[in-house]
């Protein structure tokens, strides 16, 4: 879906304080925060629309956050810290899902008035989101070269590109565990602490792959089959990406289970 850009605006000054003797006001920074959220003249939903918009940027942050943890976590062999940083992924995945639940509630009509002022900003230009992908191992250097990512963002995109992402990390840990059989171990028949990572990586897989469907479904609902505001061709490019994985030799592995008696 669209997103009017928010004005350009300096960094907070950090606080002195120490975090202890803070408000609540203050360590949440709300004063700020609520003054980030723009009318747009003509648009009654815009309030709406954009702190909705807001609110899933600010789980992405938390979720690159968390699948950063994860694979410091996998990098050091610490496997149980490893899906506990996947398991809140995950839980910050199915809160994203039931979010679009909300956004949907933008009617046809309404969403018409709105997008008349939106221009061409458009959620395809979410550089969090590209970062997700680039971390978690699906990397397409072509979002880089996009004509609205900035300076900041195109940094922080190429940095993901050459840094490891989770396939990677994956990938050293079967390394230095003698490259076992991922059948076996789907099957639970060896290294059932490598299988339960899998299987976090594959909720994580399943989780971002929930979020993309349902928010194929939600733009169809709401804006049919008109071309999206950035330049996509709207539905049918979310749709088209609604099969994309990230740890595609985990699915596959089991698809080999058939090949082992029970």
């Amino acid at each position: 879906m669209p997103v009017r850009p928010a004005p350009i605006r300096s960094e907070p000054e950090v606080p002195v304080r120490p975090v202890a003797a803070m408000s609540y006001n203050e360590l949440n920074q709300i004063d700020l925060l609520l003054t980030l959220q723009q009318p747009i003249p003509g648009a009654p939903d815009a309030l709406f629309f954009v702190a909705a918009h807001q609110i899933t940027e600010l789980w992405f942050k938390v979720i690159l956050h968390e699948l950063g943890a994860a694979r410091r976590a996998m990098d050091a062999d610490a496997l149980p810290e490893a899906r506990r940083r996947l398991a809140r992924v995950v839980r910050g995945e199915d809160v994203l899902v039931s979010h679009l639940r909300a956004v949907s509630t933008i009617t046809p009509g309404d969403f018409a008035v709105l997008r008349a002022q939106l221009g061409t900003s458009s959620a395809y230009e979410s550089a969090q989101f590209r970062e997700i992908e680039f971390l978690s191992g699906r990397k397409d250097p072509r979002f880089l070269d996009g004509p609205r990512v900035t300076a900041a963002e195109h940094a922080r995109l190429s940095a993901r590109l050459r840094e490891p992402s989770l396939a990677d990390a994956f990938d050293a840990l079967l390394e230095r565990r003698g490259r076992p059989d991922l059948a076996q171990v789907v099957a639970g028949r060896a290294d059932p602490e490598l299988g339960a990572l899998i299987e976090a990586l594959l909720e994580h897989d399943e989780g971002f792959a929930r979020w993309r469907h349902g928010h194929s479904l939600m733009a169809e609902r709401i804006i049919g089959y008109q071309a999206g505001t950035g330049g996509s061709s709207g539905v049918d490019y979310l749709r088209s990406t609604v099969d994309q994985r990230f740890f595609p030799q985990l699915w596959a592995a089991r698809s080999a289970l058939t090949a082992y008696e029970p």
